[in-house]
């Protein structure tokens, strides 16, 4: 592009800014969302809005959100610069709005609101720092903090009973004594063998038990696929961290979170199937992925400081979550501790 057209192109985004009522800037944009928009010839619209978030569906596949909160900004989200002042609702946005837009600004409503992406800096899911892992002991010392952080949700409308039941009572006594039907005792008996499936390498098993689960529990992002985006995610980003000798187990972790995402489509929300998604590639919001990382590299007060932010995320979406990895991590724990038995070690 020559500097003359280049000056007319940033004239045109001046002339469009300055017209509407509100004038917001963005702080940072995934590299997912950044890319949708640089390349977006399809039909947007506002697809949902909260008071703290905002969420754009263009097309039929894309789900971009606007968020206010840089603890969980994500490869498919804008998050925006000084968040306190205004609260997404009250500006008058409304579902159904239509949206345009591409790298450098996102128009909302009839000129009701701008969104300038410019001087955004690109966000993308950090990598595992290297050569900091830490011994598979401190590990599991980590794990038993999230677990306890875990326990502090005030919430029992998720999961957050499928771990305090089964330690109340020890394994067999929890499963003789009859219990009440909340959500966690429907899920937990397809969860206990969709993690026997994952065990025995069993596409049909593991598949077949997630998807009863699917969509099951309270929340935009019911409690069961939040925590099914953190055990994808834990097995995905952990697997590879943690297995990096063993690629066919991890391709055996990428099936399944791949036909999940696939029933998801047909099973549950909008929201979730984002979420779903991006835990498949192994990615998924800031503070959820720092989690996973502070599990395998960092100590128990870094664990507790970033368990508290994953469980700050919805009413029960952080403790479901969180859960999610609690139950992946241990797993790939134990699949370690076996190859250890037979002599064979895979963690560096």
């Amino acid at each position: 592009m020559s500097r003359i057209q280049d000056a007319l192109c940033n004239m045109n985004h001046v002339s469009c800014i300055m017209h509407h009522a509100f004038l917001l800037e963005a702080e940072a944009i995934g590299y997912k969302a950044l890319k949708v928009l640089s390349g977006n010839r399809k039909r947007a619209i506002v697809h949902s809005v909260f008071d703290r978030a905002l969420y754009i569906r263009i097309g039929s596949n894309s789900i971009l959100t606007v968020i206010k909160d840089k603890d969980y900004i994500s490869p498919t989200s804008i998050l925006l610069r000084n968040p306190e002042d205004y609260d997404l609702k009250s500006i008058g946005i409304k579902d159904g709005m239509r949206v345009e837009g591409d790298k450098h600004v996102l128009s909302i409503g009839d000129n009701l609101l701008a969104i300038k992406l410019a001087r955004s800096s690109i966000w993308g899911s950090p990598a595992f720092p290297k050569h900091a892992f830490i011994k598979l002991s401190d590990v599991s010392l980590n794990l038993r903090v999230l677990r306890d952080v875990i326990y502090t949700s005030p919430s029992r409308e998720g999961l957050v009973p499928l771990l305090e039941n089964v330690e109340l009572y020890g394994p067999l006594q929890f499963f003789l004594h009859k219990q009440e039907p909340t959500i966690s005792e429907r899920a937990r008996p397809n969860i206990e063998t969709l993690m026997w499936g994952l065990y025995r390498y069993d596409l049909d098993m593991a598949v077949k038990k997630a998807l009863p689960i699917l969509g099951l529990g309270p929340g935009l992002t019911p409690s069961c696929d939040d925590f099914l985006a953190g055990l994808m995610l834990s097995l995905n980003l952990g697997g590879r961290a943690l297995l990096k000798k063993r690629e066919g187990e991890i391709g055996f972790y990428r099936k399944v979170s791949a036909e999940i995402c696939r029933m998801a489509k047909v099973k549950t929300t909008i929201y979730s199937q984002v979420l779903l998604n991006q835990a498949r590639v192994g990615e998924g919001p800031k503070a959820v992925v720092e989690l996973i990382h502070g599990l395998l590299t960092k100590d128990p007060n870094h664990v507790a400081g970033a368990t508290k932010n994953v469980m700050k995320i919805g009413e029960t979406s952080g403790a479901d979550i969180a859960i999610g990895i609690y139950y992946g991590i241990r797993f790939l724990l134990s699949k370690l501790e076996h190859l250890s038995m037979q002599g064979i070690e895979d963690f560096e």
